[in-house]
């Protein structure tokens, strides 16, 4: 019967497999069928593996966001043929589209092996100082003003009530607006944390109450840059 593989990767842009452990790589350097999120940032990920076909006689089929033929993706699955599924940085369906191949392999009976990996969400809730005992992961706030401040008023509820931590993410390019509403909106009791470009050579984590983020000077420069954001007490 045939397997689905989720392959975790690097969270950094600089390509390296050592997130898999050896007894992973024996495990998965048959596979010839793969369904990633970008095609070639994947192609670059596999370089890595040592795959015992040459890349570019590798099938490489792209899952995204958008609505699409997911018969056609699994068919390799139901006609016997071994799987890989890879995002492009992190574990596979996890804040990624490629839930989706999970859930169908399950409706087809498809055995699915999940490998462990880095994850940015639970790395920056180690290295948060909030609760990790109760933890919700919210995406992407509203891009709507009114809307967003609503949702943060929801959330620091959760979080000053019932000490559940937040995990919020953001677009790149709008990390430095989100990161001053959080500071102009949210209870001084509140800890903001910021875990920023994980697993890089300049990863580092910021996490202090709103009351000291308030007192800088100068709020640090996330423009553009990985970070993920967490509120807890």
């Amino acid at each position: 019967m045939a397997k689905l593989f989720l392959i975790p990767t690097t969270l950094s842009n600089n390509i390296d497999h050592s997130v898999l452990l050896d007894t992973h790589l024996q495990q998965i350097r048959h596979i010839r069928h793969f369904i990633v999120e970008t095609p070639k940032i994947a192609r670059m990920h596999l370089k890595c593996l040592n795959l015992s076909t040459p890349l570019q006689e590798l099938y490489i089929q792209e899952l995204n966001k958008h609505e699409q033929d997911i018969d056609l993706l699994i068919k390799p699955l139901l006609d016997g043929i071994d799987v890989g599924l890879i995002s492009d940085c992190g574990m596979p369906a996890i804040a990624d589209p490629g839930s989706q191949i999970v859930r169908e392999a399950h409706l087809h009976n498809i055995k699915v092996v999940p490998f462990y990996g880095p994850n940015s969400l639970l790395l920056a809730l180690m290295a948060s100082g909030v609760n990790g005992q109760s933890f919700t992961f919210n995406g992407y706030l509203p891009i709507d003003g009114n809307e967003r401040k609503q949702k943060l008023m929801q959330l620091q509820e959760l979080v000053l009530k019932y000490n559940i931590s937040q995990i919020i993410i953001e677009t790149p390019f709008r990390n430095q607006q989100l990161l001053q509403t959080l500071i102009e909106a949210l209870h001084k009791d509140i800890r903001l944390c910021l875990a920023i470009n994980l697993m890089q050579p300049d990863e580092h984590t910021l996490s202090k109450p709103i009351s000291e983020w308030r007192k800088l000077s100068q709020l640090p420069n996330i423009h553009k840059q990985e970070v993920v954001f967490i509120l807890g007490k």
